[in-house]
């Protein structure tokens, strides 16, 4: 009887969008939906990068303006734009992105460590990097673009 070779290549689904001229990824698995609610409520006393709060079917989300995260310049909101909702410790929030590109399949050896200097205030919420045939995509860490303390 002959083996079985188990080396199948295991591709990950990346959900690709832009903030300013930044392109960026998370895997699909940390995507619950992409919409273009933009009827955003104001939090005041919430920290600066929360743009506000939206009723998605009932349930409150919280919606992280990602320019601001990254210390951009804040924009008024468009129609290309969209809300790319995560679970993070069971809560929903929703990443308000300039536009999602694509959704693309990448196997782990397709994304290369984030270069040294890339620590600034964007490059800290980095894994990796993708390179697509014309742009860099920064893989982002859902941990810390989500925690409290960044």
């Amino acid at each position: 009887m002959g083996s079985v070779s188990n080396n199948v290549n295991t591709f990950e689904e990346i959900v690709i969008f832009q903030v300013g001229e930044t392109y960026c990824g998370i895997t699909i698995d940390n995507v619950q939906e992409i919409n273009k609610n933009m009827e955003i409520t104001t939090v005041y006393s919430a920290p600066d990068y929360v743009r506000g709060v939206i009723n998605l079917r009932g349930q409150i989300v919280t919606i992280i303006d990602m320019r601001k995260k990254f210390n951009m310049k804040p924009t008024e909101i468009s129609k290309r734009m969209n809300n790319v909702v995560v679970n993070s410790k069971g809560e929903q929030i929703g990443l308000l992105v300039d536009n999602v590109e694509d959704i693309i399949p990448a196997s782990p050896e397709e994304i290369l460590p984030s270069p040294p200097h890339m620590n600034d205030a964007m490059g800290k919420f980095f894994t990796g990097v993708y390179k697509m045939e014309e742009n860099l995509v920064a893989i982002l860490d859902m941990n810390k673009l989500l925690s409290k303390e960044a």
